[in-house]
């Protein structure tokens, strides 16, 4: 514990002091050691298969199983996340989101939505991937909600690749889903923080996608490609998991 607060308040001082002097390159580089050094200390193995996309401006869309999540994909793909609004509250955490350029967005609002697209343009056009999470809510791993299609939007927009990524929660020890990983239902901060620091054995098996191109075509139709590879993968986990079981 106290080397993870001794780590976040490190970075909170480099986001605020530094980070405006850097280069955009320069501050993903910064967001991804950081993201790996937190994953270090909280012991979370991470194991990646499939091709990285090319670099620069992508729509990076994933399974959302945990605030963990945000860490994983920032080890290996940083970028812009899109969050929901109340993680701005998160205290420490909600600082950080913001100097990272995080786009908040409150999905009952359609201002806000908009804002979300607006958010993504830019993001795009200064050469960085967004990173979002189209279930809009976080579940145990195990099955895919559907997607919100409109977080495709701004891909649509700029003809910008959407990359799908599947992550499943695993005990390296075991073989069989962690369940200390999940942050769902009416869980805290806090107490999930808990739950992941007291087990060792966390890995989280990452298959980064084949890239979609979205020129001619609609965000729905994006939407369905993206949610069946992210679906397979996940149903190929739960297959490989029941035959070593």
């Amino acid at each position: 514990m106290l080397a993870l607060v001794l780590e976040l308040s490190r970075f909170t001082l480099v986001l605020c002091l530094r980070f405006p002097r850097l280069q955009p390159e320069q501050k993903l580089t910064e967001i991804q050691r950081w993201a790996s050094k937190v994953l270090q200390i909280l012991q979370v193995e991470v194991r990646v298969e499939g091709a990285p996309p090319p670099p620069g401006a992508s729509l990076v869309v994933a399974n959302h199983v945990s605030w963990l999540d945000i860490l994983v994909l920032q080890s290996l793909l940083p970028g812009v996340f899109v969050a929901k609004a109340e993680v701005r509250r998160w205290p420490l955490i909600g600082t950080m989101a913001q100097h990272c350029s995080t786009i908040f967005v409150d999905r009952r609002s359609r201002t806000s939505a908009r804002g979300m697209v607006d958010g993504a343009l830019k993001a795009f056009d200064q050469g960085y991937a967004v990173i979002a999470f189209p279930e809009g809510t976080s579940t145990d791993g195990t099955g895919l909600n559907p997607f919100h299609a409109n977080v495709f939007e701004g891909a649509i927009s700029a003809q910008i690749a959407v990359v799908p990524v599947a992550m499943r929660y695993m005990d390296a020890q075991t073989g069989l889903p962690c369940q200390a990983a999940p942050f769902t239902g009416e869980m805290s901060l806090a107490f999930s923080l808990r739950k992941v620091m007291a087990k060792s054995t966390i890995q989280v098996r990452v298959h980064l996608g084949d890239v979609i191109p979205t020129k001619g075509q609609t965000r729905k139709s994006v939407s369905i490609q993206a949610h069946l590879q992210i679906r397979t993968r996940l149903e190929s986990f739960n297959r490989t998991n029941s035959q070593s079981f």
